[in-house]
């Protein structure tokens, strides 16, 4: 659905719905009235055939001068879109049957690329109506206003324009876009009865698992005939009971390091923590799986509880589209204190690592028992502003150094760090993990 971008102008935008004379219609009018007085009184026809030109175009623009003003409106085509996607900024004029073109200009907006390149769309008027279109593409994920811009309505010749009108923008909201990406290894150490994952205990589920004699207390559907047939003893069917897992993905948005380029450039260490965190609730909620968001190191941290279908992934996309790095250290522990999981949560932390608050957060998560995963975020080829400074340079190394010391503690903790390399990157440890005996209690 489109939304209207403003039919009226800004607060205190002036006074712009009149005709008003162009600067060429003035200097067409000079020409044409300096030389028709010079051929007069300085007795030379031929100023005066060298001026009719002018004399014609200026009598007739004021013959056809506009007497009705526009009725001008525009929208956006779509409000929210993912990276990548494009809509349109849609201009619609009515009652404009004494001009001749329209001239609409969007204003460029952070991460937006429009066609036409500058963003400027002429269109003519037939009918009294004209209605030219700039479609645009968001680059990266976010919130931003697209539609701010001007209408000019002229008159033929260029003699009389209405406008430019301002017209107002509307709040656009950019999802990150839906990667590729799969996990062939199972959620560790998923609890309940309803899941995609195959528990190590048997129960009700869909994946068999053995044949054995018939037990008190066993379905009678279970009973396998030809086996029974064949001994001359009941035997049944058993199956591995079905489990789901609670996914709880941790956006790290203390710092975001790097260039962000959009789509088709480089990314930021941002950048590839929320399309990272996209993917993998995509992923998850897929299967089936419980998934929750929780951002921190913003003013105010982002919560989304557990929960699954479409809607999840909505509201996940939806939240992650609001993530704006912070610089406030100090308020991250705070705010991290409060993340609430239930026991046998799989905790996936995206992050670069780059703070050591981040760092401290993760050994907390796994002194209360939980099963943490941190996703390196850092990108590989990553440039700091300012690295022409040797100063600069010599604290970044150093810093550079200390966080792989960071990264070897937490993996002393039995906290695994894998980069985020696209489809498979958890496999590994996921399967690591499963083996690993499933903590019988959880530290709230």
């Amino acid at each position: 659905m489109g939304q209207r971008s403003g039919e009226r102008p800004p607060p205190g935008a002036p006074d712009t719905g009149r005709w008003v004379m162009t600067v060429p219609f003035v200097q067409g009018g000079v020409m044409a009235g300096g030389c028709g007085l010079g051929a007069v009184l300085m007795r030379r026809p031929d100023l005066l055939i060298l001026a009719m030109p002018f004399i014609i175009i200026t009598a007739w623009s004021i013959a056809v001068r506009p007497r009705r003003n526009p009725v001008l409106q525009s929208s956006i085509r779509r409000t929210w879109l993912r990276e990548g996607e494009v809509s349109a900024w849609d201009v619609r004029v009515e009652n404009a049957d004494d001009a001749e073109q329209v001239v609409a200009v969007l204003e460029p907006a952070h991460h937006v690329v429009t066609e036409p390149d500058l963003g400027i769309a002429v269109a003519p008027v037939v009918d009294g109506c004209a209605a030219p279109t700039i479609t645009w593409q968001a680059q990266r994920w976010g919130r931003r206003t697209v539609g701010n811009g001007t209408i000019t309505v002229i008159s033929p010749w260029a003699a009389f324009r209405y406008g430019p009108v301002p017209q107002g923008g509307v709040l656009t909201h950019t999802a990150p876009r839906e990667e590729y990406f799969t996990v062939a290894a199972a959620a560790p150490h998923p609890l309940g009865l309803v899941g995609p994952n195959r528990s190590r205990r048997p129960g009700d589920g869909s994946e068999f698992a053995d044949i054995r004699p018939f037990q008190t207390g066993d379905r009678l559907r279970r009973i396998h005939w030809p086996v029974s047939a064949r001994t001359g003893q009941l035997h049944v069917r058993t199956s591995y009971a079905e489990q789901d897992t609670e996914v709880m993905l941790l956006v790290d948005a203390i710092l975001d390091v790097g260039v962000s380029e959009g789509i088709d450039g480089r990314e930021s260490s941002l950048d590839l923590s929320v399309r990272s965190a996209s993917a993998l609730a995509a992923h998850f909620l897929a299967r089936g799986e419980r998934v929750g968001l929780h951002v921190f190191g913003m003013q105010r941290p982002i919560r989304v509880p557990a929960g699954m279908g479409a809607r999840q992934l909505r509201r996940i996309s939806d939240s992650l589209a609001e993530v704006r790095p912070d610089t406030g250290f100090g308020k991250s522990r705070v705010m991290f204190a409060r993340v609430r999981t239930g026991a046998g949560a799989l905790v996936i932390m995206l992050s670069p690592l780059i703070t050591r608050d981040a760092a401290e957060q993760v050994a907390h998560l796994a002194q209360r028992g939980l099963t943490v995963v941190v996703v390196d975020c850092l990108p590989p080829d990553v440039e700091i502003a300012g690295t022409d400074d040797p100063l600069t340079a010599t604290a970044w190394r150093i810093r550079r150094l200390e966080r792989e010391l960071e990264v070897a503690r937490l993996q002393e903790r039995g906290v695994p760090v894998v980069p985020w390399r696209g489809p498979g990157s958890l496999d590994l440890v996921l399967r690591q993990i499963s083996r690993r005996p499933a903590h019988r209690s959880v530290v709230r």
